[in-house]
């Protein structure tokens, strides 16, 4: 139980450091290479935070425990949403784009809608996996397609005095980082949970699923401080999408997972979640403190009825 508790703490610590670094390298790298910050959110800190979704998912699947890994990532998307837009939220108002609600909102409404109906008879099989890496590469080709933007700003030759390779092993080394505190973060609380008899089913909706999804928590609030909206926004709806069609695929296409604790209900969230997101951004084109608040609020009844279910 102590030794949970270190792990726990060193991995919060950890998380912070690793965001910083992130977020610097994330913002340099977009104005080197002259692509939008949305393309850096969406694909590289995305992927990249979804890294230890990922990982869990397919030691969780390889050892018999699938019931974790799907948990995983429906409660990841949920506390997403939820939760880390709302806290990110509350520490400032995040400004959106017109083409993130056009394009990327109506993509992670459809990727979630897909996900509910793959797992609506409680089992993911192998070919739902191969699907789901097919709309994988069709989103990524279309996603880095759209995102150039040619044209050269005075931002972007301020950045020029920095040479790529440490641009890019920077934006690794937090990258880096953020994977190691959110393992030690999840081995912790785990441990924590587990002395406790929580299922296995919460675990993954809960636990596991924030622990997993803390490098976008610590990237989110890091770049809300840096008034740094886009990047929060693509971020965390990048790892909204990549979770389904990238680690789910993954998944699935491993091992086929049958489920038992995680209901309906969970899935259904999930996807209002994602519509929510249309009327939450449309107001004034950002997510303001007020909004934050009641996505806090949700987060907070969910987990209530998690508990009490």
């Amino acid at each position: 139980m102590t030794l949970d508790i270190i792990f726990t703490v060193a991995g919060i610590l950890l998380l912070y450091l690793g965001a910083e670094l992130l977020v610097r390298g994330s913002v340099a790298l977009s104005r080197k290479f002259r692509v939008t910050p949305l393309l850096i959110g969406l694909i590289v800190i995305g992927l990249g935070t979804s890294s230890p979704e990922l990982v869990v998912s397919i030691e969780a699947t390889l050892i018999g425990r699938g019931e974790i890994a799907v948990g995983n990532i429906i409660g990841s998307n949920i506390s997403n949403l939820a939760l880390i837009l709302g806290l990110a939220a509350l520490f400032h108002p995040i400004h959106a784009s017109r083409e993130l609600l056009g394009r990327e909102v109506p993509v992670m409404i459809a990727v979630s809608i897909l996900m509910t109906v793959l797992l609506w008879n409680g089992v993911l099989s192998r070919l739902d996996g191969i699907i789901l890496l097919a709309g994988l590469v069709i989103y990524l080709l279309l996603t880095v397609r759209d995102n150039i933007t040619p044209a050269i700003s005075e931002q972007d030759m301020a950045y020029r005095r920095f040479s790529t390779p440490f641009v890019v092993l920077a934006t690794l080394a937090g990258l880096a980082i953020l994977i190691l505190g959110a393992h030690l973060m999840i081995k912790g609380a785990t441990g924590i949970a587990r002395t406790f008899d929580i299922p296995e089913g919460v675990i993954g909706l809960t636990i596991v699923a924030v622990g997993t999804s803390l490098p976008e928590l610590a990237t989110a609030v890091v770049a809300a401080l840096r008034r740094q909206g886009e990047l929060i926004l693509g971020a965390l709806i990048g790892s909204n999408i990549l979770n389904v069609l990238f680690v789910l695929g993954v998944t699935g296409t491993v091992r086929a997972v049958h489920l038992t604790d995680i209901m309906r209900d969970d899935l259904i969230l999930m996807s209002l979640l994602a519509l929510l997101m249309i009327p939450v951004i449309r107001t004034g084109y950002k997510v303001s403190r007020l909004e934050g608040a009641l996505l806090l609020v949700l987060y907070g009844g969910y987990l209530a009825y998690l508990f009490l279910r």
